[in-house]
């Protein structure tokens, strides 16, 4: 971290009341495990924090700009646009990792390991503007900052790999995908969940996600990859 926290301020177009909030959002735990000797917090209570705001400022937003949708076309929306890749992809968008208090070790890291950290030091900063500037500023922000995204919220373009790979299952093979969850990590308000996805006992493919629907989704889209490539 060797820029100063007002240059992310002017970044962001706000100034904290208590800046301190904005410090500690930029703290990893790796960061605090290194400085025992300090009374140091780090950004995990605020991410837990940020990680709710985020959601429902982006639930907002999209009640209120699509009103013919049903409850499933609204939560695959609000999944397109706070998933870890969108976040990163704005973290990049504001040269975070200039800013983020890291361990020695994790400094060292390579760069993906290090968008991840700062994908979800965006969601620490998001509870640090709502405890410090409330609901209605926070959702301005989060609008603005996930605005070059929302022209990709045709339902259309986000899918649904589960049912593809049912429907090519079905024909191919004549069986029906199941999924089991192998293994979950991560603290507990912000797991990484493992599954595997199977046909008749055959292991097709297996990924990680932030829920259970996002894995299960992923895998399915690897094994349809899989597939493709063994049918061409």
């Amino acid at each position: 971290m060797d820029k100063p926290v007002e240059e992310l301020e002017a970044i962001l177009g706000i100034t904290f009341k208590n800046k301190e909030l904005l410090k500690t959002a930029l703290i990893h735990s790796s960061y605090r495990l290194s400085h025992k000797d300090k009374v140091v917090e780090d950004n995990e209570r605020l991410e837990f924090i940020g990680d709710a705001v985020l959601n429902l400022c982006i639930s907002l937003y999209l009640y209120q700009k699509f009103p013919a949708d049903r409850e499933g076309d609204l939560t695959k929306k609000r999944a397109y646009l706070v998933c870890k890749d969108r976040l990163i992809k704005v973290a990049e968008g504001l040269a975070l990792l200039d800013y983020i208090y890291l361990g020695k070790r994790e400094r060292a890291l390579e760069l993906k390991s290090k968008k991840n950290i700062a994908g979800r030091t965006l969601e620490a900063i998001f509870g640090a503007i709502f405890l410090d500037q409330g609901l209605e500023v926070t959702c301005q922000i989060v609008r603005k900052l996930l605005s070059p995204y929302f022209r990709g919220l045709r339902v259309s373009r986000i899918t649904d790999y589960k049912t593809k790979l049912q429907e090519v299952l079905q024909k191919t093979l004549g069986g029906v995908p199941t999924y089991e969850v192998l293994e979950i990590t991560g603290p507990a308000h912000k797991p990484v969940i493992e599954v595997v996805v199977k046909v008749n006992d055959e292991i097709l493919a297996r990924a990680k996600g932030a829920s259970k629907k996002e894995a299960e989704n992923l895998a399915a889209k690897k094994a349809l990859y899989k597939l493709k490539k063994q049918i061409s």
